[in-house]
């Protein structure tokens, strides 16, 4: 980690701001200056904040407007990412989620979201978050991925239709960027692990035989997820991570057997940000 603008980075690339939590400050004071830090830094990082889920909504309000909500479960203010154990559960079960960004599959603008560790137990380096500095990977990025990014489509097929019940049931295209007037970044998802059954989306680019299409989103994901641009966060209660949707990727860690995380999501629309 290192230090810059007064804020302990994350990432060598420079990605992240670790904050301090006065207990005595208001929910509101909090709010503001994490909302700061995350969107000049990428994403912001605060130990120790005491939340209910009535406190964990009214810091997602005092952040911004949250999103049209278009998924299956939970809502925009609050979802519970439980570690279900419920067969055909994937954003909300235990195994691997690849990097992404959200509001992807729905084509809903998410500019941030907000996590925070309500429970968790778990074996180092199960259920971590991991959160990617994607605009400085795509400004460094080697050009035969960033070729590929430029000049072809990529194409997703979901298959968590309970958690995304209004995208189409067929593979479609979405645009590699987005740029919603406060920064150009990347838009899109990598691919599941070979060896995970559970998937929720699949993915391909479109034109490409299903080889070469693979092993580009397997280089490219390790790419993403290389030191340099990527803060891996190993959880403990009552962290809060509020991350830059528009400024990074990020993904998860499979949860182990035996292990317990509870976060609760919350995501926002920032129509005046900064």
């Amino acid at each position: 980690m290192s230090e810059n603008n007064g804020y302990q980075q994350l990432t060598p690339s420079g990605m992240g701001a670790v904050l301090t939590w006065n207990p005595g400050s208001s929910v509101e004071d909090l709010a503001k200056r994490a909302r700061r830090a995350a969107l000049e830094s990428g994403c912001a990082l605060v130990r120790g904040v005491e939340l209910d889920e009535d406190g964990f909504k009214l810091l997602v309000r005092s952040l911004g407007d949250t999103v049209d909500h278009k998924f299956g479960e939970g809502q925009a203010d609050l979802l519970k990412l439980n570690a279900s154990r419920d067969e055909g559960k994937v954003v909300t079960g235990r195994g691997p989620l690849p990097i992404h960004t959200d509001g992807l599959l729905v084509g809903e603008r998410v500019d941030l979201i907000i996590l925070y560790a309500a429970e968790f137990s778990d074996i180092p380096g199960s259920g971590a978050t991991y959160v990617s500095d994607q605009l400085t990977a795509w400004e460094e990025m080697p050009v035969h991925l960033r070729r590929v990014l430029d000049e072809h489509e990529i194409e997703y097929l979901v298959k968590e239709r309970g958690y995304f019940p209004t995208v189409p049931e067929d593979w479609y295209t979405i645009p590699t960027t987005r740029d919603y007037g406060r920064v150009k970044s990347l838009n899109l998802a990598t691919a599941f692990p070979l060896d995970v059954a559970q998937r929720s989306w699949e993915i391909r680019v479109k034109g490409m035989d299903q080889e070469r299409s693979d092993r580009f989103f397997e280089e490219l994901d390790t790419f993403l997820r290389s030191e340099r641009y990527t803060y891996i966060h190993s959880w403990q209660v009552a962290d809060l991570l509020i991350i830059d949707n528009q400024r990074t990727l990020h993904g998860r860690t499979a949860i182990s057997e035996g292990g317990t995380r509870v976060l609760f999501r919350g995501q926002l629309t920032l129509s005046g940000a900064p």
